[in-house]
């Protein structure tokens, strides 16, 4: 028993020491280190700013007063990504050896800024030919041994989310909600988030293999997901940072209006069997300068089929050009509104 509780008394001394340890850590070291790290792993200058604080619940790390991570070299509008408060943590073991390795990343209510330009270049992609960044760091400013980072974990609540595509409109929504989990640094990493463009909420999850070489520039197979009250959206193929995709699409909506009116594009009156409901299948191939193509589409516009191919620019103003096949067309259901509407029931053609 003497043994017994020696060994426990011993125990608690290491924790008690490790924990003591650890308060005596400076906060401003260790965000002054993590944002070195940061600014490394991105290419880009990382800011950590105001009042800085180490926490040891729910996560060991720091608080500090402000994040900035600085936007690409070819824009001046402003850094990619600006946050009041955010939280870094960090691997404890590590911290005890004096290393300083980030494992996840909390930030409230930022105003994240993409920005994507015709020639393909783009903000997020940060292992350009300009930048160089690779995905990995040194525990110490001045260390010569290089080791890989990967952040495990990335949330971010009530974010303000603004992409600018050169020749498009801006876009911009509020109270975005996003999380990134990725586990392994080799493996593959889970995205969600969640929003709400037009007062209706709508949830995206995504799986992308091979995260890391993603981040680089590199093709990984991956799966996303869009749901919404109106109906869903998913994607299964490969695709890169620069937003190349090739793979499946599949849309399946019982009120196609209400999908679109979840995506901002309100107002929008459909016929019954001519798109009221949508079961769609196609092929899809989207470059990184916004060229769509769609390969033998199947679509059912409840009652109504049509199969085919359709190529779209999206770059400046879009340009369609189609080729779809049908059979008999069913348009009985504009003669029914022509006639609740008390029109004159002219003819239509298809």
């Amino acid at each position: 028993m003497r043994w017994i509780i020696r060994v426990i008394g011993a125990l608690l001394l290491i924790v008690v020491i490790m924990l003591g340890a650890l308060f005596l850590l400076p906060g401003e070291r260790i965000a002054r280190i993590a944002s070195d790290q940061l600014s490394r792993m991105t290419g880009r200058e990382v800011s950590i700013t105001g009042d800085v604080g180490v926490t040891l619940w729910p996560v060991l790390g720091v608080t500090a007063g402000g994040l900035e991570v600085g936007n690409a070299d070819w824009t001046d509008k402003g850094a990619m990504l600006t946050a009041a408060n955010a939280a870094i943590g960090v691997d404890a073991g590590a911290l005890l050896r004096g290393e300083i390795r980030i494992t996840n990343i909390a930030a409230q209510s930022p105003v994240i800024r993409l920005e994507q330009r015709r020639d393909g270049r783009a903000s997020w992609q940060f292992t350009d030919s300009s930048s160089g960044a690779r995905i990995e760091t040194q525990s110490e400013p001045t260390a010569s041994r290089r080791r890989p980072l990967s952040i495990q974990k990335l949330t971010v609540t009530d974010a303000t989310l603004i992409y600018d595509a050169e020749g498009a409109d801006v876009l911009r929504y509020e109270g975005v909600d996003l999380a990134l989990d990725w586990p392994e640094l080799g493996g593959a990493a889970d995205i969600t988030a969640s929003m709400a463009p037009a007062g209706e909420a709508v949830q995206l999850a995504a799986r992308i293999e091979g995260f890391a070489d993603f981040l680089e520039g590199g093709v990984q197979p991956l799966r996303a997901d869009v749901a919404t009250r109106g109906g869903e959206v998913s994607f299964d193929g490969r695709g890169s940072l620069n937003g190349a995709l090739a793979g499946d699409l599949r849309v399946d909506s019982p009120d196609t209006a209400r999908l679109l009116a979840s995506f901002g594009a309100g107002g929008v009156t459909l016929p019954r069997g001519l798109g009221q409901s949508v079961d769609l299948r196609s092929g899809l191939t989207l470059t990184a300068d916004r060229r769509l193509a769609l390969r033998n589409i199947a679509v059912d516009l409840g009652g109504n089929s049509l199969t085919g191919q359709a190529d779209l620019a999206l770059n400046g103003t879009p340009r369609i050009t189609a080729n779809l096949r049908t059979g008999a067309l069913d348009l009985s259901a504009l003669s029914d509104e022509t006639a609740e509407t008390g029109g004159s029931g002219s003819p239509t053609t298809a």
